[in-house]
């Protein structure tokens, strides 16, 4: 038997052999997923997405992370990172999306302003869908209303930064790298040729993921009822879930919400592909767990009267939300915060049973002294 053959795959089979079957089943459903992802690649995505790509690498390798990382300083202390690129990063999640985020975040680590660990912990607080897409596309053009989509984009963006700040308090505080010396300071930047190659190479990969799980998302919708044919979309990619939570009805904001706070496959594998190897992130796939019911809270708290009194001149597919009242709200945010009080005492108890254990082993593994013979 030759020893160049390669193990088999069953999974990496199963979705292939899937693939080929639902381009037979259902070729005309196949062209329209596919003309709708090429519509949204030219559109609102490559708005949405390419030129943050040039500006993070842009603000990353000429230096200016560290500047602008001052004006989110002190959401970076309250998470517990202490470098100031992690703000620049943050900032550029805030203004871009999950993609400018992420690709930010590699060139953080590899220019060494960021530690492996330190990447991992902002992970959860910056992979979010950019403004433009959630308030112009999700809120005016999908669920009739700009308000509903900046309240979306203030929940996703709040819960992330409460998600990061839990998670680095019980997976504990990675430590800074200390300062670089001189001569790697003095590295010149590349070329803005390079910088606009790169950026065009991540942009196509980035659309490469948006098609195929876009037409996974439409096969399972020929699969399942139109009740439950957000959920798998949801799963896989973020912009077919919101697409067809909006055409629920019932709930259509909060599966918008849902759909935007789990992002789905497609959004978790872009930045698996941006992000270098030795990156982690668990952090932010347990991040998820605790994205989604945050955000959803934020989202029916934060619900301004205004957005009811739209959302009634809507169509029957979205469906009239209440805002919660003062009291609900109050008690809500006071078990968030009884909650991270919580977290960062049984750290504290954990750290300072960690300490006298130490010192007790080496005492006892200490030799000992004046023995009289």
């Amino acid at each position: 038997m030759s020893k160049s053959c390669k193990p088999l795959h069953p999974g990496l089979f199963l979705l292939g052999a899937a693939t080929a079957a639902l381009v037979f089943a259902a070729p005309q459903t196949c062209a329209e997923a596919f003309r709708q992802g090429l519509a949204l690649c030219g559109g609102p995505l490559l708005v949405s997405l390419f030129p943050f790509l040039v500006v993070s690498a842009l603000i990353m390798r000429s230096g200016a992370g560290e500047v602008l990382g001052v004006l989110l300083w002190p959401v970076v202390r309250c998470i517990g990172l202490r470098s100031r690129s992690a703000g620049s990063v943050l900032l550029i999640g805030l203004v871009g999306g999950f993609a400018p985020a992420a690709a930010a975040t590699a060139e953080a680590v590899r220019s060494r302003e960021l530690t492996s660990q330190e990447a991992s912990a902002l992970l959860p607080a910056c992979i979010c869908s950019g403004p433009s897409f959630v308030i112009l596309t999700v809120g005016e053009q999908l669920l009739g209303s700009r308000t509903a989509g900046v309240c979306l984009f203030a929940a996703q963006v709040l819960a992330g930064w409460l998600t990061a700040a839990l998670l680095c308090r019980v997976r504990g505080i990675p430590e800074p790298l200390p300062a670089p010396p001189a001569a790697a300071q003095t590295e010149p930047p590349p070329a803005l040729d390079t910088i606009l190659a790169q950026a065009a190479v991540t942009y196509l990969k980035l659309c490469d993921f948006v098609l195929y799980f876009r037409l996974l998302a439409a096969g399972c919708g020929l699969l399942l009822p139109a009740v439950f044919a957000p959920f798998p979309a949801m799963l896989l990619e973020v912009c077919s879930g919101c697409d067809y939570a909006a055409r629920t009805g019932l709930w259509a904001s909060g599966l918008c919400c849902a759909a935007l706070s789990v992002q789905g496959a497609s959004v978790l594998l872009q930045v698996r592909t941006l992000c270098p190897p030795e990156v982690s992130l668990r952090s932010l796939l347990w991040g998820r767990l605790l994205h989604l019911p945050l955000s959803l809270a934020l989202f029916y708290l934060g619900l301004p009267q205004s957005a009811v009194e739209s959302f009634n001149t809507l169509c029957a597919r979205v469906v009239p939300m209440q805002r919660v009242p003062t009291d609900c709200a109050l008690l809500v945010f006071a078990v968030c915060c009884i909650t991270a009080c919580e977290a960062c005492r049984l750290t504290e108890k954990k750290a300072q049973n960690a300490v006298p254990a130490n010192k007790n082993c080496s005492a006892a593994c200490k030799p000992p002294q004046n023995v009289v013979t």
